[in-house]
């Protein structure tokens, strides 16, 4: 796809705006368990993962804002909520995450997405759109309540766009997609199966109704549908029949393992709080204990990279993350994630690294 836009199966597919490429998002969910799954499927990329403070005082950051001297900021907040970010262009410009009160939210690509444009609020760049989200809200219907009195989704410039899939501790999921210059949702009585990739959440169910196993007349042979596009119908199928074995973790890995492995690749057990995830060029699985991490207003923001050396739980190999270190994942990420060759050595990348600088000076120690 054009642009990378970090987006998955939730196990999402996801990739960064424009960033991703194709993704796949779900959620597993039962009497016992909570668990969602995403696969990033684009290339390989650079990234961290972020450690977010309650209580940071924070402004609305638009593309405008990014690359010319506009400093004019019409929104501003606290985070009421600590979170863990998966961020491929810097401190708080996510791909995806999830908060200490278990609200899930990442994007996926999608090509139909078309703006939303609500004149009285300002403009957000897409990617801090989701850090805002996870900045404010506990759930779902929070995030769904609260979308058209929030900030505009401001994409890359000239990008298609993404659509979203949310999930949260209490079995809750929503769909979020920008067309015709609406907000369009689906929420669990919308969607018989939570599962999300890149075409329209309709679009995909009416393909896998065909198969034998939905009451339709094509047989399904999970050993032949092994084709890139057919990773929604293998999940759907895996998903629907999964019979609770107490290893619901395990299992939302062989899903994501079986439609398509991902570059970044991550399981989260909303009761439990406990995260995993791998990358494309270290395999071996990792764990952060969510409920063990300091999100307190004294502690520092910490990072760790996505292509860690780390093995097991790796809570304590987390490091304070400087502005220096910031524009070290910036200078890397952008111009993956903006998906532009000459970006990189542009005077608007220069501007934006500069401007980065500025806008987290007060948040980040040098």
């Amino acid at each position: 796809m054009k642009f990378l836009l970090l987006r998955c199966l939730l196990l999402c597919t996801i990739v960064y705006s424009t960033a991703a490429s194709a993704c796949s998002a779900f959620l597993l969910k039962g009497k016992n368990h909570c668990v969602v799954g995403f696969n990033e499927n684009w290339k390989t990329m650079p990234g961290m993962i972020v450690i977010n403070k309650r209580d940071v005082q924070k402004r609305n950051i638009s593309w405008e804002n990014l690359t010319t001297d506009n400093s004019q900021y019409a929104k501003q907040w606290n985070s009421k909520y600590g979170s863990v970010t998966f961020n491929l262009l810097g401190y708080d410009f996510p791909c995806y995450g999830v908060n200490e009160k278990g609200l899930f939210l990442v994007e996926l690509y999608l090509e139909e997405t078309s703006k939303v444009k609500n004149p009285s609020q300002p403009d957000m760049f897409w990617a801090q759109w989701i850090q805002y989200q996870l900045d404010n809200y506990k759930s779902v219907k929070e995030v769904v309540d609260h979308l058209n009195k929030g900030p505009n989704i401001n994409w890359w410039p000239n990008a298609a766009g993404s659509h979203f899939f949310l999930s949260d501790a209490a079995g809750n999921t929503a769909t979020i997609a920008l067309l015709d210059g609406k907000y369009k949702v689906l929420t669990d009585k919308d969607m018989p199966m939570p599962l999300l990739c890149n075409n329209q959440y309709k679009k995909d169910l009416a393909g896998v109704q065909k198969f034998d196993f939905l009451g339709g007349q094509e047989k399904f042979d999970f050993a032949d549908q092994g084709k890139w596009e057919d990773r929604y119908n293998r999940a759907y199928y895996m998903l629907k029949n999964y019979v609770y074995d107490e290893k619901p973790v395990a299992y939302a890995w062989n899903i994501l393992n079986s439609i398509h492995a991902g570059e970044w690749q991550t399981v989260i057990d909303l009761k439990n709080m406990k995260l995993s995830f791998r990358s494309d060029l270290k395999k071996e699985v990792k764990i952060i204990d969510i409920k063990k991490l300091d999100f307190s207003k004294n502690a520092s923001v910490k990072f760790l990279d996505i292509h860690t050396e780390s093995q097991g739980e790796v809570n304590k190999d987390f490091n304070v993350l400087t502005l220096n270190k910031n524009n070290e994942y910036v200078e890397k990420g952008f111009p993956i994630g903006y998906d532009n060759k000459e970006f990189g050595t542009s005077e608007m990348f220069n501007k934006l690294k500069g401007n980065i600088v500025k806008f987290f000076k007060n948040i980040l120690p040098e």
